[in-house]
């Protein structure tokens, strides 16, 4: 029987290894696609393309102008001179469009960068992947309702920044615990003899992600909260209320807050 186990060890080896390789093949896959969907990185593209596309059409119309009086300083045929020259009359005007066009998308505002988009999610099978994808989900639902509370002005500009840089933390917390997770999880899978001193810890650690998953979705929920009642003009009648569901949204961003703060110093704690 130990030569049977043997014989499936490898194979399960194996085995492992593809689907670690496809989750990361997919998570870069995934990246790829974010950058692209990204709307600040596409202005931005547009802008390097259309400084790309100026520079090399105005030194494209530079050297036909240069051919030009080069073929005219050797007394050339007349004819021959309307070789190039519309060459570089009609590279100077692509020229022209280009750089235009160039300054036009820089006069463009740059969309807000996205916090999340670089993040790569655990592998799959990790005790950290459930709590990031759950925070992935409840990212995206809180910056499009950030939008919606400062384009309609239902919060100060202070309170919209202290739910902001609440999310930025946690996530970066969670993404950095994320992380010592699946390193740990390597660990065991690389040296079995190691899973009775990192077993306890990795479950903490998750339990920990799970809380703060949860958090977050109740930030999140309280956002939508306030935002559905605006909109369906509950508060304009009920000051109480408006008040009750901007504490709910304080509540949950202080909670959401404090557990970030006491994390990130336990972490530091652990790191001295």
């Amino acid at each position: 029987m130990a030569t049977h186990a043997g014989k499936r060890h490898p194979g399960r080896s194996l085995t492992q290894r593809g689907i670690d390789t496809a989750a990361e093949w997919s998570g870069l896959l995934a990246d790829k696609l974010n950058a692209v969907a990204d709307p600040r990185a596409k202005l931005l593209r547009k802008r390097r393309w259309a400084l790309r596309l100026g520079v090399f059409f105005a030194l494209s119309s530079v050297f036909w102008i240069g051919v030009t009086a080069l073929l005219a300083s050797w007394s050339t045929p007349v004819w021959a001179l309307f070789i190039p020259s519309p060459i570089a009359v009609g590279a100077a005007f692509l020229a022209t469009l280009a750089l235009l066009r160039y300054r036009f998308l820089r006069g463009e505002p740059l969309p807000p960068a996205r916090t999340n988009a670089a993040r790569r999610l655990p592998p799959w099978g990790s005790a950290a992947r459930q709590p990031m994808m759950s925070l992935a989900e409840s990212q995206r639902g809180l910056y499009s309702l950030l939008g919606v509370l400062e384009r309609g002005r239902m919060l100060p500009a202070d309170e919209l920044w202290e739910i902001r840089a609440a999310a930025e933390q946690t996530a970066a917390t969670m993404a950095a615990t994320a992380s010592e997770v699946a390193s740990m999880e390597r660990t065991v899978k690389a040296t079995p003899q190691s899973r009775p001193h990192l077993a306890p810890t990795i479950a903490a650690f998750a339990a920990q992600l799970d809380r703060g998953a949860r958090q977050y979705t109740e930030m999140v929920s309280a956002a939508a909260q306030l935002v559905s009642a605006t909109n369906s003009g509950a508060l304009s009648s009920s000051p109480m209320s408006q008040r009750r569901y901007r504490e709910q949204l304080t509540s949950a961003t202080d909670r959401l807050s404090g557990w970030a703060q006491a994390f990130d110093e336990l972490g530091r704690l652990r790191g001295a």
